[in-house]
C-alpha cells in the first residue's frame, strides 16, 4: 500500500474525520506535512534552523558557569537591552549570585560571551593579557555601517595608525598647546555663572560646550557659537544617537542572524546609516569651513558636599600658598592639589558612566585558571559591578568617599575609561579637564541647592544616577544648582 493510499485509509476509518469538507481538509494538511518532512531541502532546513537556535561563534566553555534561562534564538537577551528598565550591568551582576562566579557565559543570540564581574578578574584578564584582548566584536547594524569607528573596530592596520595618532595628540607633551583653547571656554563658564546672580541653572550644557569646543578645535580648528547654538545641538544629537546604538543589546536583530534574514535593513529602518548621515552632514560644513581658511592662508551636591567644598577650597589654596591667581592660573596646568584628584577619581568610579565598556573579542585562546578561553570570544567587563567590588575597595566601596584616593598612586583607580590596551585614549586628559574645572568652579562661586521647589534635584544614586538603560553610555539624570559667587571683584578680573 502506498503512503498516499495509507493516509487515505487513516481517513475514512477515524471517528474525527467523517467524511465531508473537515476530512478532506486534515487529509490535505497530513499528507501535505509528510511531503514537507520527507523532502530533503526541508530536512535541511529545518537542521539549519535547529543549529540556528543553539549555535554561537564559539562552542559552549567548559568549567565556566553559564547564565540560566537561556532561549532558542534570542539566548540571554530577553532581560537585557533595558527591557526591565535596568541597565546591562545591573542585570549582570545579578547572575553571579546563582551561579556562585564571578565570572560566567551568556548567549547573545548567536554570540557567546564571558562577563567579568569583580575588580581582581578584569584586571587578570584586560590587563594580564592585554594583547591578546586587542580586537573588538563586530556589532551587526553598527560595525559595518560606519567607515572607521576608531573605539569599535579589530586592531587592522588603519586603525592602529589611527589610535597612534589620537594617542599622540592627546598624550600629556603636547596639553600645553591646548591650554590657550580651553581657556576662553573656562572664561565663557565663569561669565555666564557669575550673570545668573544666584538664579538655579542646569551646568550640562555648558560643561559639555568645553569639552565639544576643544574637540572641534583639535579636529577642524573652529568653535561653536555657545550653549545655544542651534547647529551645535543637532550635532550633538546625532553624535549621541550612533553612541546609543553602540554595543547596545536593544535590538535582537544585531545578535540574531535568522531576524536579519526576515527584517532586512530596508525594512526596520537603519538607525545607525539616518544618525551617520545626520552627523556627517554637519561635520561637512565644518570641514568645507576649514579648508577654505585653509586656502585663504590660515594656519591650522549633597548636604554632605557643602562641608566638602570648605575643605576643598581651602586644600587648593594651600597649594599655592593661598594665592588665588596662581591656583587660577595653573589649573590647567598641574594636578598639584591631591584632594581634588582624589574627588575626581571617586566620582568617576562611584557613578560609572560605562556601566558596562565596550566589548573585546579573544585575539587568541586565552587560558585562564583551570579552562581556556578560546579565540573569538566576546569578553564583556561589568565596569559598574567591579567599581562597587567590596573585596577591592573595601566595606565602604557602596560609599562616596572623595577622600579614598588621597596617597594612592595605582595606575588603574577605577574602570570607567577601561583597560588595558584598548583602554580610552583621552583618560588623561579627561582627568586634567575634570580636575581644572572643579577648581576654578570651587575657587570662584560657592556650589549650592537651589533653595526654589522648581528646582530639579540632584539623583546621587550609584545606579539610578541615570535614567539611560539602553545604550553605552549613562547619561545623568538633568539637575539644577545654583553659584554665589565668593569674590565677584576678583571673578571680574579672570574675566578681562
Amino acid at each position: 500500500m502506498s503512503s498516499f493510499e495509507t493516509l487515505l485509509e487513516f481517513g475514512r476509518s477515524s471517528a474525527v474525520l467523517s467524511p465531508g469538507t473537515i476530512g478532506v481538509v486534515a487529509l490535505i494538511i497530513l499528507w501535505t506535512l509528510y511531503v514537507l518532512i520527507s523532502n530533503p531541502v526541508t530536512i535541511k532546513f529545518l537542521t539549519s534552523l535547529q543549529k540556528q537556535a543553539t549555535q554561537t561563534q564559539v562552542p559552549r566553555i567548559p568549567k565556566i558557569p553559564e547564565a540560566p534561562d537561556a532561549l532558542p534564538f534570542v539566548g540571554n537577551l530577553m532581560p537585557l537591552g533595558g527591557r526591565l528598565n535596568e541597565n546591562d550591568s545591573t542585570i549582570y551582576s545579578q547572575w553571579p549570585k546563582k551561579l556562585s562566579s564571578d565570572i560566567f557565559q551568556i548567549r547573545l543570540g548567536s554570540e557567546r560571551a564571558v562577563v567579568a564581574n569583580t575588580f581582581s578578574t578584569i584586571k587578570d584578564l584586560w590587563v594580564g593579557h592585554s594583547n591578546d584582548l586587542i580586537d573588538k566584536p563586530q556589532q551587526h547594524g553598527f560595525a559595518e555601517k560606519l567607515e572607521y569607528d576608531l573605539s569599535g573596530a579589530n586592531m587592522t592596520e588603519p586603525i592602529r595608525r589611527c589610535r597612534k595618532a589620537a594617542t599622540r595628540a592627546l598624550g600629556k607633551p603636547l596639553w600645553p598647546t591646548y591650554y590657550h583653547l580651553l581657556e576662553p571656554s573656562s572664561v565663557y563658564l565663569t561669565r555666564e555663572l557669575l550673570s545668573k546672580d544666584d538664579e538655579y541653572m542646569d551646568i550640562y550644557p555648558y560643561l559639555r560646550h568645553i569639552v565639544f569646543d576643544l574637540a572641534l578645535s583639535l579636529t577642524y580648528g573652529t568653535v561653536s557659537n555657545g550653549v545655544d547654538d542651534e547647529f551645535t545641538d543637532a550635532l550633538v544629537e546625532s553624535i549621541n544617537q550612533i553612541s546609543f546604538f553602540r554595543a547596545s543589546t536593544q535590538r535582537l536583530r544585531d545578535y540574531i542572524p535568522i531576524l536579519r534574514f526576515l527584517i532586512p535593513d530596508f525594512v526596520s529602518g537603519n538607525l545607525v546609516v539616518a544618525a551617520e548621515k545626520r552627523r556627517q552632514k554637519y561635520l561637512d560644513v565644518i570641514f568645507d569651513a576649514l579648508k577654505k581658511r585653509i586656502a585663504s592662508g590660515e594656519q591650522l551636591s549633597t548636604p554632605i558636599g557643602q562641608g566638602f567644598q570648605s575643605e576643598l577650597y581651602d586644600a587648593i589654596l594651600a597649594a599655592y600658598s593661598r594665592n588665588r591667581d596662581k591656583a587660577w592660573e595653573m589649573a590647567f596646568r598641574e594636578e598639584s592639589v591631591e584632594l581634588l584628584v582624589s574627588l575626581y577619581k571617586e566620582t568617576l568610579r562611584f557613578w560609572t558612566i560605562t556601566p558596562y565598556s565596550l566589548p573585546r573579542t579573544t585575539f587568541k585562546d586565552i587560558s585562564y585558571y583551570n579552562t581556556v578561553i578560546p579565540k573569538g570570544t566576546t569578553m564583556i567587563m561589568n565596569a559598574q559591578q567591579a567599581n562597587h567590588d567590596t573585596a577591592w575597595y573595601g566595606d565602604d566601596a557602596l560609599q562616596f568617599r572623595p577622600t579614598r584616593f588621597m596617597g594612592k598612586t595605582d595606575s588603574l583607580p577605577h574602570l570607567t575609561f577601561g583597560a588595558g590596551s584598548r583602554i580610552c585614549p583621552a583618560a588623561a586628559l579627561s582627568n586634567r579637564i575634570i580636575y581644572a574645572l572643579i577648581a576654578r568652579l570651587v575657587l570662584a562661586f560657592k556650589i549650592n541647592e537651589p533653595k526654589d521647589p522648581r528646582a530639579r534635584k540632584a539623583n546621587a544614586d550609584m545606579l539610578d544616577f541615570s535614567a539611560e538603560y539602553k545604550s553605552l553610555v549613562a547619561l545623568p539624570r538633568r539637575f539644577d544648582v545654583s553659584f554665589s559667587p565668593r569674590d565677584e571683584g576678583w571673578i571680574r578680573t579672570k574675566l578681562l
